[in-house]
């Protein structure tokens, strides 16, 4: 994504003849959990731009996940507000506050214009936030995926991951299988980094969804097992959505569980409601996905009529203490232990303390690796149990066999 530190530079430059009575807020995400995330990275900035906006602000979007507005001084409280709030929300929910520097262009010209110079010279040689990756390519490569997309089979950039109950450690049973469109594969396909743009990942993944459900329809029409899927908003509520819940050649109610985005949940809490009331009346099976676990307590009293509750692994929750432990734990049985899923687990340690914790259904990396252990200790012990079979005499070597076997003749 193009980034704009020769503009500002350009703006503080003549600030001080041009806008003295201006107020300059730098603010940085950088610091913030999984703001590499595209979707989380445009919700943030959503809340500001739609407070922004309404008081006239200029936006300078800056590398490294940084951001910048320039307001008339007298709207300036309005939007430190709009930030404080916006942080808040964000440690309520477990995350860091948000860095914010504010800057007077008429009484801190100078300090301002350095931090801008310093930007702009920052980003002069990086090839990755160069001029000429604007906008417009972003939409040029929106365009060519979409018309590509349109006709064509996703199989080769489906990827499959299980949902497993570990209620019975030993015997750990699928509870179904997340099947998900490969990010990466897509990157790879169309050599462009989608999370680099959040609205060209945006655009990108809700064609995904469209073709996702062309392939469920279509490809796994006959399946058995039960899978369970991502949708954005826009694509519950879409007239295709209710296209596919009508196609009679697939049971979606036996056989599939719609998962929405925690996220989107935050950013738009009206149509969130009238996404989970679409799928309540359909009898689907409803999922909220990327839920932090810092969120467990906000998401003791939901509706019983969403089935699963997918909490994401993070590196803390190894390290939590005796009573922050007992918090998770109390607030896992007061939601349901069966309801709620830990998901991203990247190793054994992840699986193991989630099963510390009380958390007895996973999914991850480290979840695929303890389904193979415990397949692979399962054959060895049918092997050894298995008596030994009477091998067959070896006949003596014959010359023609040696022949043969040498040189093929």
């Amino acid at each position: 994504m193009r980034t704009r530190e020769p503009e500002l530079l350009a703006y503080a430059e003549r600030a001080m003849a041009e806008h003295p009575d201006e107020v300059a807020l730098l603010i940085d995400l950088s610091q913030v959990p999984h703001i590499d995330d595209p979707a989380f990275f445009r919700v943030l900035i959503g809340r500001l731009q739609q407070r922004a906006q309404q008081l006239d602000a200029h936006r300078f979007d800056l590398a490294d996940h940084r951001i910048c507005f320039v307001v008339a001084a007298q709207a300036a409280a309005s939007l430190d507000r709009a930030v404080a709030s916006l942080s808040r929300l964000l440690v309520s929910h477990g995350r860091s506050s948000l860095d914010a520097q504010r800057f007077s262009l008429n009484g801190r010209p100078d300090q301002f214009l350095t931090l801008c110079r310093d930007l702009a010279a920052a980003v002069e040689t990086r090839p990755d936030f160069n001029s000429e990756d604007d906008d417009g390519k972003a939409l040029s490569a929106f365009l060519a995926i979409e018309r590509n997309l349109a006709s064509a089979d996703i199989s080769n950039l489906i990827r499959e991951q299980p949902i497993v109950d570990f209620t019975n450690p030993r015997h750990p049973t699928p509870v179904a299988i997340e099947v998900f469109t490969s990010i990466r594969a897509v990157q790879d396909l169309y050599g462009v980094s989608l999370r680099r743009n959040p609205w060209l990942f945006d655009r990108v993944t809700e064609v995904l969804d469209q073709r996702m459900l062309f392939h469920l329809a279509r490809e796994r029409a006959r399946s058995t097992r039960r899978l369970s899927i991502n949708l954005h908003l826009s694509t519950v509520l879409s007239d295709p959505f209710e296209k596919f819940v009508l196609d009679p050649r697939f049971d979606w109610r036996r056989s599939l569980i719609f998962e929405l985005s925690h996220m989107e949940m935050i950013d738009e809490p009206k149509r969130y409601a009238a996404a989970i009331a679409r799928l309540e009346d359909m009898g689907a099976t409803i999922a909220i996905d990327g839920i932090p676990w810092t969120s467990l307590a906000h998401m003791v009293d939901a509706p019983a009529d969403i089935r699963l509750l997918k909490v994401e692994w993070a590196p803390a929750l190894a390290g939590l203490d005796g009573a922050e432990r007992n918090s998770v734990r109390e607030c896992i049985e007061k939601i349901g232990r069966e309801r709620v899923v830990l998901y991203h687990c990247p190793d054994a340690d992840a699986v193991d303390t989630a099963l510390a914790l009380g958390v007895t259904t996973l999914q991850g990396w480290g979840v695929d690796e303890r389904l193979e252990r415990l397949h692979d200790a399962e054959v060895d012990a049918m092997t050894q149990r298995k008596p030994p079979e009477q091998s067959e005499p070896t006949p003596p070597a014959t010359t023609s066999g040696w022949f043969n076997k040498t040189f093929g003749g």
